[in-house]
């Protein structure tokens, strides 16, 4: 065995292999491989050093190894390609040549820039495995936060095949990062953070193409009591064959989640009967698998004041988050986690009635004034307080203006504003005014 100094990388959360030469210095690896070799070249005394990580057994490692007179200044590196082990030419076992590093270290970006650096694939060289963990869509960080830690976790959603995930192994020679394969990234390789939050919290993401078949979201009709629902629900059905009708459920949030338990997928797709759903909306937007789990609220265009948000739109209900909300504010949807995607999914006719007309504007306007007041708020506010164009627009200025007017009269009572969230209470007080 040579009498070459050697530097052993000791990583947290994971297995400790000792190193096989005399005399190893024991380091902790901080940031990049580059890093820690800034931090201990001036303290080596050979000619050449090994570097090595400590999740590495180098028991299939020439350790008498001396490069030949041509390759004196290159740094020789060791990279496993045993299809268990992971793959990355970017390998965890080095004979490095000490003059060389010295001079060209302080101009390194990388440690990849090294002048020439000689790559030796290994069929066996052991390094440790890392634990995969299936996930499942509705919080696809459950499945991190809640299995060991360890150095690094592939995760991958359940319903895909495990043999999809590829044969690679993560990088140490610049800033630990966070894999993703896939337009969806349903195949993760996340490293170890403490107190992580969201995926999104890792400074440094990288997405390398990889095909697979990524299971559509389920699409469920809610109605009540619009009189174009059948009409609708066929229109929905013969464009979506996978849509299912959840209908003539009493109480929105008791019809949520009846909706959500007849769902199969962890997220589903809500569409009600006013709604004309746009051709280019296709139901196949996926939810973020690298953020905290909320749900989508797509665009909707409005007849009656031209507005185009979110009100009245196709909502990406995030199942578990639905099941959840037992005791929610004036909108369902937004009393959990939420986020907008302005992509127009559909026309809101919620003015085929007088009734219909008034009652949706009504809710509306006294969400829009129990909000906290923003520009765009305002604006909006101000074009539901306009009358209108089209069908029953005069029941829908009505609605909106009896809003203002209770609004102001109860503004101060949360329980009385909370009324208008039932549909029962609504109709009896709009037949009481008209």
């Amino acid at each position: 065995m040579t009498g070459f100094d050697s530097i052993q990388v000791r990583f947290k959360h994971t297995k400790h292999w000792p190193s096989p030469f005399a005399n190893t210095r024991q380091v902790p690896f901080v940031e990049s491989y580059l890093t820690v070799l800034r931090s201990v070249i001036d303290d080596i005394r050979t000619e050449y050093f090994w570097f090595f990580a400590d999740f590495m057994d180098l028991k299939t490692i020439d350790k008498d190894y001396i490069p030949e007179q041509h390759e004196k200044d290159q740094i020789h590196v060791w990279y496993n390609t045993h299809p268990l082990g992971g793959t990355n030419k970017e390998g965890n076992v080095f004979l490095i040549p000490t003059a060389a590093l010295k001079k060209q270290i302080q101009d390194l970006k990388f440690l990849r820039d090294f002048k020439d650096i000689n790559y030796h694939s290994h069929p066996n060289l052991f390094q440790n495995w890392i634990p995969k963990c299936q996930f499942k869509l509705r919080d696809p960080y459950t499945a991190y936060k809640d299995n060991e830690p360890a150095y690094y976790k592939w995760l991958h959603n359940k319903d895909l095949d495990p043999n999809t995930i590829p044969n690679y192994f993560p990088s140490f020679w610049e800033d630990v990062k966070l894999y993703t394969w896939g337009k969806t990234n349903d195949i993760m390789l996340v490293p170890h953070r403490e107190d992580l939050k969201q995926f999104y919290d890792i400074d440094r993401i990288v997405n390398y193409d990889l095909e697979y078949d990524v299971k559509p979201m389920d699409i469920v009709f809610i109605s009540y009591d619009e009189p174009s629902a059948e009409q609708r629900y066929n229109e929905l059905k013969a464009r979506f064959p996978r849509a299912k009708w959840c209908k003539d459920v009493a109480g929105q949030t008791l019809a949520y989640m009846v909706a959500a338990n007849m769902s199969e997928t962890d997220y589903f797709f809500a569409v009600f009967p006013k709604l004309e759903i746009v051709k280019s909306f296709k139901f196949d937007f996926q939810p973020d698998r690298l953020k905290n789990p909320c749900h989508y609220i797509f665009h909707c265009k409005n007849p009656v004041n031209d507005l185009e948000y979110g009100h009245g739109a196709v909502l990406l209900y995030n199942k578990q988050i639905v099941m959840q909300t037992t005791d929610p504010g004036l909108d369902f949807t937004l009393s959990g986690a939420h986020e907008v995607v302005p992509i127009l999914s559909a026309i809101n006719h919620f003015n085929e009635t007088p009734w219909l007309a008034w009652r949706t504007a009504f809710r509306e306007v006294i969400k829009l004034l129990q909000a906290k007041m923003t520009v765009e708020g305002r604006f909006r506010l101000k074009k539901w307080l306009t009358m209108g164009v089209g069908d029953n627009a005069d029941w829908v200025h009505k609605g909106a203006n009896d809003a203002k007017n209770y609004f102001d009269e109860h503004k101060a009572n949360y329980n009385e504003l909370m009324k208008s969230y039932d549909f029962e209470w609504l109709k009896k007080y709009y037949e009481s005014k008209y």
